[in-house]
């Protein structure tokens, strides 16, 4: 069944490849807005397709802070690890708080985020997941990051969820994962920006390297 081929993606030793792209727009003048991401996710850097991802989300942005607050809905699509085309869906409603900050006179960058999620998955009763992700940016040939900026940054996001029995005499571990990132970035110009990492996933089964490739547009 699919429950027990989704297992046989523990032994998964390969470099995968995550190619992303995320949006972000104002309504006009209006502290309102849109923003979300497409991700296809495989398994391996060419191909063997692991995820599909469609977020879109409504924001908020708080007067005079950098504080944004974000609630949407995301449609995912799982595939197996290996030569079995079996798919899972999950409809995952989530809720976030967004947050920057600046040190040393704007050279390191700092972004914030705590994620909860409320995950409907196939064969699963309920669950939800509760996240937290830091991101910290230098640039590397400008004091401040801006147009033509090459710059450098390290992340991380740690998940732990919330139920652990998960049906069907099925359990997961109060600890999810941990993702951490080390890459390269070029701010293209005012909106626009391309980033290359790789990112160590750990699980408690598991690490696993992952390319990433993004694109980060705003308008």
């Amino acid at each position: 069944m699919l429950q027990q081929e989704l297992k046989a993606q523990r032994g998964n030793h390969e470099l995968g490849g995550w190619y992303m792209y995320f949006f972000d727009t104002d309504f006009g003048t209006s502290n309102f807005g849109i923003m979300g991401d497409v991700q296809h996710r495989s398994f391996n850097v060419a191909g063997d397709f692991q995820q599909l991802i469609l977020r879109a989300g409504l924001s908020y942005k708080i007067t005079n802070s950098t504080l944004r607050a974000v609630a949407g809905y995301s449609y995912f699509n799982t595939g197996t690890f290996g030569p079995s085309n079996a798919q899972l869906r999950e409809d995952r409603f989530y809720q976030d708080l967004i947050w920057t900050n600046t040190f040393f006179e704007g050279r390191i960058a700092l972004l914030h985020r705590i994620r909860i999620e409320e995950r409907l998955i196939e064969d699963q009763d309920f669950r939800s997941r509760y996240r937290y992700f830091l991101n910290a940016k230098v640039p590397l040939n400008t004091k401040t990051i801006g147009p033509k900026t090459f710059f450098t940054y390290v992340a991380g996001e740690f998940f732990i969820n919330g139920e652990q029995d998960i049906g069907d005499g099925q359990t997961v571990s109060l600890y999810d994962r941990t993702w951490l990132f080390g890459g390269l970035g070029y701010q293209i110009k005012k909106g626009l920006r391309a980033e290359a990492a790789y990112m160590r996933e750990i699980t408690n089964t598991q690490t696993k390297g992952q390319l990433i490739l993004s694109l980060f547009h705003t308008f």
